[in-house]
């Protein structure tokens, strides 16, 4: 309907994860005896050899904050309920759709699916366009592929790499000179593969984005798939909405989200969305 708000729930279904880390298996806990009977279950991480692993927060929709790779770096504590962090407030986002368009560069197809595998300065608005944003949110295409996949099923194709989406150092660069303070996009990871034997992520990405004054925020693991085609098409800004869990913040380098997009069909030049994000900033934050 014209005129509307639209939200858009851009937050992965399942859980994702490749070879060789956990699986995430749902077994009841309190089984259902009768059909009004109490019914409970648990979560628990699995190897491929049947052995329980703890479940951490890097296998959905997550947000990372600079205690996950710097030992002084503000944990999800300290950045949740803030008005100087977007880590849970709405945020005015710059949003690029890349999915299915063969044209870019960095491009790959993956089970049916092309997506944009190298997020570079090729497909990123200039620096003077992302400042006039506070995030970033980049759809490549590769969430499809993580919602339809099983949790531990990920496997490399057949040159040894994932072919996750990734920021280039170029990216990277750009993101901290426009002065943003969230990146978000459709991929476990902000790091390039950097080999095959042994499977390492090691660019710096996570280093140079947390270890930043301020710090810029990462969220990974975004679904966001079907979002054109529900919607009938994408936009190019939006407000963005996190929303982490809460409970054991104290000492947590990331935390389980849900990932929010709030638009309008007919708001070219963005007054509308403005004049909303305006009026949902908070003057005063308590709890």
């Amino acid at each position: 309907m014209a005129g509307t708000l639209i939200r858009c729930d851009i937050s992965l279904p399942n859980y994702f994860s490749y070879e060789p880390a956990p699986a995430v298996d749902t077994r009841p806990m309190i089984p259902r005896r009768e059909q009004r009977g109490l019914f409970m279950r648990g979560e628990f991480g699995t190897k491929p050899d049947g052995r329980m692993r703890p479940v951490g927060a890097h296998n959905t929709t997550h947000l990372d904050v600079p205690f996950h790779f710097l030992e002084q770096g503000a944990d999800m504590a300290q950045v949740l309920n803030r008005a100087d962090t977007p880590g849970d407030r709405f945020s005015l986002a710059r949003v690029l759709w890349l999915a299915g368009r063969p044209e870019l560069p960095g491009v790959y197809t993956r089970d049916g699916v092309t997506y944009c595998e190298a997020i570079s300065t090729d497909v990123l608005p200039s620096v003077d366009v992302l400042a006039g944003y506070e995030s970033l949110v980049v759809l490549t295409g590769f969430g499809a592929v993580m919602a339809k996949t099983p949790s531990g099923a990920f496997a490399t194709d057949a040159d040894g790499r994932y072919h996750l989406p990734y920021l280039t150092a170029d990216a990277v660069r750009r993101v901290l000179q426009a002065g943003l303070r969230l990146v978000a996009l459709d991929s476990n990871t902000v790091e390039a593969q950097s080999s095959v034997e042994p499977i390492r992520f090691t660019s710096d990405a996570h280093y140079q984005l947390l270890g930043h004054a301020p710090p810029v925020l990462i969220v990974e693991g975004l679904g966001g798939g079907t979002l054109e085609a529900q919607v009938g098409f994408a936009p190019h800004e939006a407000l963005l909405q996190i929303v982490p869990r809460r409970v054991n913040a104290a000492g947590a380098e990331a935390m389980h989200s849900r990932a929010f997009l709030y638009f309008y069909r007919d708001d070219a030049q963005g007054t509308r969305l403005r004049a909303l994000h305006a009026l949902v900033q908070p003057g005063e934050l308590y709890g």
